[in-house]
């Protein structure tokens, strides 16, 4: 024997509908005017974005460290290795370039994940730049946008 069909009521219906319009509205509205802290209902242009096909440029950013056993390492690109993951530092290098203090958590992270590792001296947040002509790669640079001397 089935159960009988529910159906919703016109008033349940109604909030129902004006809960999904406004969710749809915000959506429209942090699209147009929002930023990534606005993220699950805003852009998260971290992967959202186009580049022109000639002289433009894509870049990308990962941290490496020079250790006090003298290495020079490229840290993990996720949480695991630095309690960071790659997208994180792209999403905060306006913050970073302003305060590279912020990078003393970084070592203070890979340490408390792993107390046995080498501990870091200096922080580097690196950006590989590849200009574009045509849709193809025609130069690769890389720059070091930030330098943190650990404490």
């Amino acid at each position: 024997m089935k159960p009988p069909v529910l159906r919703l009521s016109a008033r349940a219906r109604f909030w129902r509908s004006l809960t999904g319009a406004a969710f749809v509205a915000a959506l429209l509205f942090t699209s147009a005017f929002g930023s990534n802290d606005d993220f699950p209902i805003g852009p998260m242009t971290q992967f959202a974005f186009s580049v022109k096909n000639d002289g433009g440029t894509i870049g990308s950013f990962w941290l490496e460290a020079d250790t006090a056993e003298g290495r020079h390492v490229e840290l993990s690109r996720d949480a695991v290795g630095t309690g960071m993951k790659r997208a994180e530092i792209e999403g905060q290098m306006d913050r970073i370039v302003h305060d590279p203090s912020l990078l003393q958590g970084i070592a203070e992270g890979q340490h408390r994940l792993h107390p046995g590792g080498p501990r870091l001296t200096r922080i580097y947040v690196v950006e590989e730049i590849k200009k574009l002509q045509h849709g193809e790669v025609v130069s690769t640079r890389r720059v070091n946008r930030v330098v943190w001397d650990v404490r």
